[in-house]
């Protein structure tokens, strides 16, 4: 319900594209996050990584029903930057938020949606 709920939310508010984390590039990273041992449980990793993935699968599902059009886009660098650091200082955003803006930031400019000056 809460993915109906945020995508009517989306559409009464005029959005046409949603931007995305890119699911194959998230495959790459589960494998370096148990690589490099990031586990608060044993299957921490899997946890992430299936309920990520499962997110984004139902979400590209239901964006037809609202008329709105799904873009993949890859979430490397958008956590460990100076970009994300100086976006979470500027409008007091956490990690998380801070790189979903950088995310849809990329997807506007990916798709030439918006100049890389105007951000």
């Amino acid at each position: 319900m809460k993915i109906h709920e945020m995508l009517d939310y989306a559409y009464h508010h005029g959005v046409r594209v949603l931007f995305l984390e890119n699911p194959e590039v998230l495959g790459r990273l589960k494998l370096m996050w148990i690589k490099s041992g990031e586990r608060k449980h044993e299957n921490y990793n899997h946890r992430v990584a299936v309920f990520r993935s499962s997110v984004i699968k139902m979400i590209t599902m239901k964006t037809p029903l609202y008329a709105i059009d799904v873009k993949y886009v890859d979430p490397r660098g958008t956590t460990h930057s100076k970009e994300h650091d100086m976006i979470m200082k500027k409008y007091g955003l956490d990690r998380h938020t801070a790189s979903a803006y950088i995310i849809a930031l990329c997807g506007l400019e990916r798709y030439g949606l918006i100049h890389k000056a105007t951000i």
